[in-house]
Parts: C-alpha cells; sequence; structure tokens
C-alpha cells in the first residue's frame, strides 16, 4: 500500500533531509513538498488522503500552528497524525502543538543521524517503518 506524506517547510534544504528520512522508512511511498501554509491547508482540502503530514512550524503566510488548528478543526483532516518538525527549543511550543492535536515533536537537529533517528521513531508511531 502506497503511504502518502505530506511536508511543510519553506526550507528547501530541511524539506529535503525529511524527504530522505521517509524514503528511508519505506520504498512505497508519495512525497508531497509545500512551502508555506497556506499551501499546505490547499493541498490537504483539495486531497485529504494523507497518511502524515511532517509540519515545520516557523512557516510564511500561515504559521504552522493555524495550520494545526485547522487540520484538527476539520473531521475529514483531524485524523491524519501530524508530526511538527521545528529547531523551536520552547517548551511552551512543544506542549501547543499537543494541545492542538500533534502526534509528535521532532526537534531539528544539526546532526542528520541524531534527526533521522527521532524523526524515525517518530514515523513508526503512525506505520512508517
Amino acid at each position: 500500500m502506497v503511504k502518502k506524506a505530506l511536508i511543510v517547510d519553506d526550507f528547501p534544504f530541511d524539506a529535503e533531509l525529511t524527504r530522505r528520512v521517509l524514503q528511508s522508512c519505506t520504498d512505497d511511498h508519495e512525497i508531497v513538498v509545500v512551502s508555506d501554509g497556506e499551501e499546505a491547508l490547499r493541498e490537504l482540502n483539495k486531497e485529504p488522503d494523507f497518511d502524515v503530514v511532517l509540519l515545520d512550524l516557523k512557516l510564511p503566510k500561515v504559521d504552522g500552528f493555524e495550520v494545526l488548528k485547522e487540520i484538527s478543526s476539520k473531521p475529514f483532516l483531524s485524523d491524519i497524525p501530524v508530526i511538527v518538525l521545528s529547531s523551536s527549543r520552547n517548551e511552551a511550543d512543544r506542549m501547543r502543538t499537543r494541545v492542538l492535536g500533534a502526534g509528535d515533536f521532532v526537534e531539528k537537529a544539526i546532526d542528520y543521524s541524531v534527526f533521522k533517528a527521532d524523526l524515525t521513531r517518530a514515523l513508526a508511531q503512525f506505520g512508517f517503518a
């Protein structure tokens, strides 16, 4: 079964690292990448058949918190697991994402192997292993 993931990140380098981790988890996947929150909401409303959303918090146009709020408020989207990917080390940001319905929070690490291990663990919870 093909797994479909939406990566929402305004930094192409970070989006590419996230794509690489996803590709290492499963061969049978489709990955859609968008660079701002507005595009993410448009994509989700157009085709809500994603198996996971990998969401940065600091985005242009519509930030990640607003995207998360919108996902959790719509019944046809609220079942999609969201993994927040952020460089924020602020505990309040982590708590807020949980309250808004995020399934997990992965800190963007400078060391790729640390990021890969953390994201792989988070993805495994949602069937990407």
